[in-house]
């Protein structure tokens, strides 16, 4: 674990910004503090949770915060009846607590409980949390990490802390608990680095670092929108009583969403129409603590009149639909469960044909693009990208095989070699240097058939950074039949993350001589 700068911190403290939070979150240690000053703590350290919230959704709230404050308070009395002065043991306390609160009955087992029953308790965790920290702030804090778990993530790995392993979205008991996990990490954090108590830890995790973070990213992830969206997806739900307005918004979505995506919302009961198209404003993102476990932000949305929506019934009698597989058939699947599903290509010009049909001018629309083949060269096998495009390419750039650039090129790696295999070395190396015992490569280049959507782009980046690392690389690119990823070291020497490259090209780009020598620039000997 890595120490936190006891200059830097002290300085925040003293700082008037520093001063503020933390007598922010004094109120979850003041007495006379109201569930109101609790509920307004909450939504200025995680406004994104509170968006479109309308007053009758407020006053909701405030009746579950009410409730668990009388709850938890019960709970503290009873225990510190029973342990009469002795320490709280706060191993066993939460799944003790939480027994009580989702089975309703003292006698009952955790492990008895059904995960739907934890399944539904989830959405409320934050507001569950906050009188828990209330009453035992000695050990827990507000889980104001849903929407923001990205965030925590990041101050883990500044902090080299053990972020516990991520439970799997249906196993709900699991995402309850992690709460529970993530709090002794960080209480562990605040004993080694001497936070005194709630109020600063909180500001330490809230204000001062996710301030911090937030910035970072915000600058990491200010990509542009993509010109042609490459994915869609359908998104299946009921608008809340402020999102029927919204502008933008959090959605359940697929974690694999890419920003800029197509996202295709079908409204349920009793609608029962596809009467929207929004587009996504970020990443998704896995969030073991969003009740949906995985979203994305949407917005410019375009509406699409009740009378030109698709139905329910006109899905179901699409020939195309009815014909369709049924792996990813949201329409088989009468849209149930099936929110943050890919569309296809050929689902989306079926979809646009049900508009047209209906009298909507589907010009509004965004397009989903479709690869283009380029002349006379056909991709069927891994091999095709490497020979069939990415070789010639590097010809046209200046370059020669087996003496500007390698294929198949074994680095030494720790104590042993990459070994022989085939899937142990990099596909390609361009402007080698050293010998057998010293080598490295300028540039180190992995070729994949496709890479189907983000995690199949990140599992190949990763895999690439190794052999960067063992070659001393200063590029790393990734490509497949549709395009080529370029990513760089940074200032700190440390290579662009997966999901913003340095620069990105689809092969029909290198048709023009100036995106050709743009990428040249990139893989150039330096």
């Amino acid at each position: 674990m890595k120490k936190l700068s006891k200059i830097q911190w002290n300085n925040y403290k003293n700082s008037d910004a520093g001063k503020k939070a933390i007598a922010d979150f004094g109120k979850l240690l003041d007495p006379n503090a109201t569930i109101e000053e609790f509920y307004e703590l909450a939504f200025k350290y995680n406004p994104e949770f509170f968006k479109n919230r309308s007053p009758k959704e407020k006053k909701e709230e405030l009746d579950v915060l009410n409730f668990y404050d009388s709850f938890v308070y019960s709970i503290r009395l009873s225990i510190e009846k029973e342990m009469n002065g002795d320490e709280i043991d706060y191993g066993p306390l939460y799944q003790m607590i939480s027994t009580i609160l989702i089975s309703e009955d003292a006698e009952s087992k955790f492990d008895d409980i059904p995960q739907s029953s934890f399944k539904n308790y989830l959405g409320a965790n934050i507001f569950f949390t906050l009188i828990l920290s209330v009453y035992f702030p000695e050990y827990y804090i507000p889980n104001f990490f849903p929407m923001q778990f990205v965030y925590l993530k990041e101050l883990a790995y500044k902090y080299e802390m053990k972020l516990p392993s991520i439970p799997a979205r249906a196993d709900y008991k699991e995402r309850w608990m992690y709460y529970d996990a993530v709090c002794k990490m960080l209480n562990e954090f605040a004993v080694e680095n001497d936070i005194q108590d709630l109020s600063e830890l909180c500001a330490f995790i809230f204000d001062y670092e996710f301030s911090l973070i937030k910035e970072e990213m915000e600058e990491e992830h200010s990509k542009p929108m993509p010109a042609v969206p490459e994915q869609a997806w359908i998104l299946v739900g009921n608008y809340g009583e402020g999102e029927k307005t919204m502008k933008e918004g959090f959605w359940q979505a697929n974690e694999l969403t890419c920003k800029g995506d197509i996202m295709l919302f079908y409204e349920k009961s009793p609608v029962k129409k596809l009467n929207a198209v929004w587009t996504a404003l970020d990443d998704g993102v896995k969030d073991p603590f969003f009740h949906y476990y995985s979203h994305t932000y949407i917005g410019h949305k375009i509406e699409i009149p009740e009378e030109k929506a698709i139905s329910f019934a006109e899905f179901k009698n699409s020939e195309y639909f009815q014909k369709r597989e049924k792996k990813g058939n949201y329409v088989s699947k009468n849209f149930q469960d099936v929110s943050g599903w890919q569309v296809t290509s050929d689902d989306y010009k079926e979809i646009k044909r049900m508009l047209e049909a209906n009298g909507f001018d589907t010009s509004v629309l965004p397009s989903l693009y479709e690869p283009k083949v380029m002349a006379g060269v056909e991709i069927i096998h891994e091999d095709d990208v490497s020979w069939k495009l990415l070789v010639p390419r590097l010809e046209e750039m200046g370059w020669e095989y087996k003496k500007d650039f390698f294929d198949e090129v074994e680095f030494p790696a720790g104590r042993g070699t990459t070994g022989h295999e085939m899937d142990k070395r990099p596909d390609f190396c361009l402007h080698l240097s050293g010998g057998e015992r010293d080598k490295e490569a300028q540039v180190v280049i992995e070729v994949k058939l496709h890479m189907k959507n983000n995690q199949e782009i990140k599992s190949n980046y990763e895999q690439g950074i190794t052999y960067a690392k063992w070659g001393n690389a200063r590029v790393l690119v990734i490509c497949d039949k549709n395009q080529i990823r370029v990513y760089e070291r940074n200032k700190k020497n440390q290579f662009v993350p997966y999901d913003t490259p340095t620069a990105r090209f689809r092969w029909e780009d290198l048709q023009v001589l100036e995106r050709r020598n743009e990428l040249k620039r990139f893989l150039g000997k330096r």
